[in-house]
Parts: C-alpha cells; structure tokens; sequence
C-alpha cells in the first residue's frame, strides 16, 4: 500500500513539475513539457535542470574501485525488483547491484554497472522510477501530461 501512495503522489508531482509549460511544434523532448529531455534504452533517460530542481534529486559520487556504501535511502524496491539509480553522462538508469554488506542506514553494494566517478542517485528515486515508466512509454495514455 505504501509503494501504491509513493507511486501515486509520484505521478501528482511529475505531473504538476511538468505543468504550465506550452506545448509547441518545435517542442522535441521525449516526454512531456521537456521533462525527460531524452531516452535511450542502453544508457538511460536524461531530465531537464527543471525536473531535476523540482525532484530535489541528490546523488553521492562514487570513489575508489568498490564495492561501495551507499545509504539505504538510494534502494528502489519496485514489485519484485531491488535497484538502484545509477547517474553517468546526464543520464539516469537503474541498475542491478549485489548487497556486500548492510547496517541499519547503509548498504555495501558492488555492481558490473557502475564505476569509480558514476553517481547514485540517494534522494528523489520514487520520481525517477515514475519519470522512467513515462520515458519507457509504460504510462497509460491520459495519464502521462
């Protein structure tokens, strides 16, 4: 049920984020009002600096050569699925990791998908998720402007 609400006011906030824009001829962003800005089903999808400001998206670079600790926070649990946003290029993509090690407030993860310098997005995923389903073109019609 708490997936279900984060999902739902997800879907309120990605939608009044991309709301009072004008949509124009010469509007050629992927997803709505040039919030997704562009797709790309190997490296990901980049949002503008709009969306990002209004996700309060917050990233913690990677150093050194792993595994790295990340806070519990950057975790997506999405039905069955545990992953993590990775940030690389102006792109975001989410990505499987195995679990090293874990406390109460952090997770020591490793991944074939990342590397020294990537960023790992640790506030804002619930966005990101709602923002990739509408970039994938997973949202229902209507319901993605």
């Amino acid at each position: 049920m708490k997936r279900l609400i984060i999902l739902l006011l997800s879907m309120i906030f990605l939608n009044s984020a991309w709301a009072g824009e004008e949509h124009s001829e010469e509007n050629n962003s992927v997803g709505p009002e040039k919030g997704i800005t562009e797709f790309d089903e190997h490296d990901g999808f980049k949002l503008s600096a709009e969306a990002i400001k209004n996700f309060d998206l917050k990233s913690l670079r990677l150093k050194g050569a792993g595994p790295w600790e990340v806070p519990n926070s950057a975790i997506l649990y999405s039905g069955e699925e545990i992953n993590i946003y990775r940030l690389r290029d102006g792109f975001y993509k989410r990505i499987d990791f195995v679990v090293v090690s874990k406390s109460a407030s952090q997770m020591k993860i490793k991944s074939a998908d990342l590397k020294m310098d990537d960023h790992v997005v640790i506030q804002g995923i619930g966005f990101l998720r709602t923002a990739e389903i509408v970039a994938s073109g997973g949202a229902p019609e209507g319901h993605s402007h």
